[in-house]
């Protein structure tokens, strides 16, 4: 109970915790979808599957920055929480696909590799974030 007081606390404390916590979900759900298409490769009439994510946090963001834009230059909504979602979407094997099904095992671990740079580097924003803040309470910078 008191685990997820401190983190609703932690995370409402402004967007940008908020948003790379749903980009760090997203990026485990694609690390999740690539190890799946891997895994079903060879599987007759499998349908590759991958996470739409940054499409929808950019069409967000651009929302958010537009009613800002539009507000006073006092009154800006720091406080706006950004919910963005993560969506697996399933396509389907077009019938010119030569193999199995559509599943290219070179193309998965290369987007692997940069789904685990993407990730790494939202947890490094966050370790950062959460780094000032630690600073900022006890009076002590590294």
């Amino acid at each position: 109970m008191a685990d997820n007081l401190i983190q609703n606390f932690l995370i409402g404390q402004h967007p940008t915790v908020g948003t790379l916590k749903s980009v760090l979900d997203a990026q485990a759900m694609r690390q999740r979808a690539h190890s799946q298409n891997i895994a079903n490769a060879e599987t007759p009439g499998y349908e590759r599957v991958r996470v739409e994510f940054e499409d929808q946090l950019r069409e967000t963001l651009d929302g958010q920055s537009q009613k800002l834009a539009s507000s006073s230059d006092r009154h800006t909504a720091a406080s706006d929480e950004i919910n963005v979602a993560p969506r697996i979407v399933r396509e389907q094997i077009p019938n010119d696909i030569t193999g199995v099904n559509g599943v290219n095992i070179e193309e998965e671990m290369a987007e692997m590799a940069e789904t685990q740079l993407r990730y790494l580097t939202a947890l490094e924003l966050l370790r950062r974030r959460y780094t000032g803040m630690k600073e900022a309470i006890t009076g002590n910078p590294r």
